[in-house]
């Protein structure tokens, strides 16, 4: 022992305990450095070729929106457009139908007055309340003698529906009519009652149909005559393009 004591130069053995222990390893020491793989956990699937980077959604094309998509977002509601019921009431009305509608003779000479603002319902033109038939919608309407047109501008669409139309002549009714010397004005949409009344000016006369028949060659107001000697002073008018002879005289009743 003291000989290797000598050997290391020590001179007891608490001098060789302490070297011992100065020469054994360090805890302090770094332990060596072995590396381990990075694994990628994505928060969310990714289609795409590289890492989602972005807030927003992946397009799958490597693109990110940065905002959500607003592709299934409902849009506004459409506008159910205001109804209008007297347009509907126009367009209800077809060719071939018949009206119990009439011109009050109150827009005079220029312009027809309708006795009312509305289509009614469509009554069977054998029924003697049908005074007008409508032979065509939304064209141009002929007018002559008893013939003449209803148009309706809708407010509310900005389309415009017209009904051409025929008058329908009954014996008996009574007609509207401007009188100068012995020469008369037939207001061919009117119908009136048969009774003696102030009329809406120009008019001055209300006409009483006599009878409504097919007119013969020639027809003028002599084939109005009822009877052999008749003397009565008529009134006559070809109408329906001259098919129809319409005869009257000035009402004289009560």
């Amino acid at each position: 022992m003291l000989s290797i004591l000598t050997w290391l130069g020590l001179s007891n053995a608490a001098e060789l305990k302490e070297l011992l222990a100065d020469s054994s390893p360090s805890s302090s020491s770094p332990s060596p450095y072995t590396s381990s793989p990075t694994i990628y956990t994505p928060d969310r699937p990714d289609t795409g070729d590289g890492p989602d980077t972005g807030d927003g959604p992946d397009t799958g094309d490597g693109s990110d929106t940065g905002e959500g998509s607003t592709d299934d977002e409902p849009g506004p509601e459409p506008s159910t457009p205001t109804p209008d019921p007297t347009e509907d009431a126009f367009k209800a009305i077809s060719a071939g139908d018949c009206l119990a509608v009439y011109d009050t003779g109150r827009g005079g000479t220029t312009s027809i007055d309708w006795s009312v603002d509305v289509p009614p319902a469509p009554v069977s033109c054998a029924d003697e309340q049908a005074l007008v038939r409508v032979t065509a919608t939304d064209t141009a309407c002929p007018t002559s003698y008893g013939k003449s047109y209803w148009s309706y501008r809708s407010a509310t669409t900005g389309d415009t529906t017209k009904l051409c139309l025929t008058r329908i002549y009954h014996a008996t009714y009574c007609m509207l009519g401007q009188q100068s010397g012995d020469s008369i004005s037939l207001a061919m949409m009117t119908a009136v009652a048969c009774r003696r009344e102030p009329v809406p000016a120009p008019y001055n006369q209300i006409m009483h149909i006599t009878g409504v028949y097919r007119a013969p060659a020639g027809a003028n107001a002599n084939n109005c005559r009822r009877a052999a000697g008749d003397q009565t002073r008529y009134w006559s008018w070809l109408v329906d393009d001259g098919a129809t002879l319409l005869c009257t005289t000035i009402y004289q009743g009560g």
